[in-house]
Parts: structure tokens; sequence; C-alpha cells
């Protein structure tokens, strides 16, 4: 009757453990946008490369900062391998999800090299590029995951995109 009792007790065991096991790797989809500024208006100032506002579905309403940490000139072509990193912060509780970008951005027609681009603002680009999940607090607290990182930009203003996968504790 005890040995019942112990494989009953350990059974039982090894179900709550292989339960919160699963529960701690599941993957769940990553959709966010952001309507994004490089702050040059005054109305918007911005004390990062980007600023923006938008929503992280089954999050909510958030902010994204973004900021570039290399810029690297693909030579012949009007294009750059660039890494940048992004944090978002939900509105509702302040909890932030920090994403490492890699990927290449490319500014159409070599407007970037257009006379007068030097001291004119806001040409036209688009960056594509992957993501990393490198840190998280709140409610993204250990979080991981990746997946795909598109940013579209004219003049101040752009349109951020975020798809992929994350799996929460």
């Amino acid at each position: 009757m005890r040995k019942a009792g112990w494989v009953i007790g350990i059974v039982a065991v090894s179900v709550v453990v292989a339960s919160a096991a699963s529960a701690a790797l599941a993957v769940e989809p990553l959709h966010a946008g952001f309507k994004e500024t490089f702050g040059r208006a005054a109305s918007k100032p911005c004390e990062h490369f980007l600023c923006g506002t938008g929503s992280v579905q089954g999050f909510g309403a958030a902010t994204s900062e973004y900021d570039i940490t290399s810029f690297e000139p693909i030579e012949g072509t009007s294009c750059a391998d660039l890494t940048a990193v992004r944090v978002i912060t939900l509105v509702g509780d302040g909890s932030t999800l920090t994403l490492d970008d890699t990927g290449v951005v490319c500014f159409p027609g070599a407007s970037n090299s257009t006379a007068g681009s030097l001291v004119s603002f806001g040409n036209p680009g688009r960056f594509d590029g992957t993501f990393e999940v490198s840190g998280g607090t709140g409610v993204f607290e250990g979080a991981s995951g990746s997946g795909t990182s598109l940013f579209r930009a004219a003049g101040d203003s752009g349109h951020a995109s975020i798809d992929g996968t994350i799996s929460l504790p």
C-alpha cells in the first residue's frame, strides 16, 4: 500500500513538472506595428534614432524606441548592412521587450547619394531584417523569440512591422 502511495505521488509530481515545463516552452505569435518618426518635428521630439507609437497584438498600446548600433555601406549599392536595438514599452504597465535587429537598409534610386542628401532629411528608405528577443521586463521577463522586422520611411515618418514568435515563461 505504501509503495502504491509513493508511485501515485511521484506520477502526480511528474505530471505537474511536465505541465509547467511545456507551458514555459509555449510559443505564441508576436505581431506589432508602429508609426515612427525621426523626431524632427518640434511637436514630436525623439531622443533616439526613431520613436513611435502603435500596438503589440494581445498586449495593447505600446511605444517604440529604435537605435542603430552599426551601419556599414555595401559597396556599389545604395544599401547598407544595419544592426539596431528596438525597445518596446507597453503603455498599460510599462513592461519592456528588447529586440536586436539585423538586416539591410536600402535607399531607392540612390536617394542617399543625390545632391543635397547630406543636408536634407527623411530620404526614402526600406529596412528588411530579422530580430532576436534579447531582453524583457514585466510580462516579458525571461522572453525569447525571433522573427522579421520591416521598416518603410519617407520624410519624418515611417512604419515598422514586427512579425514572429515569442516564448514567455
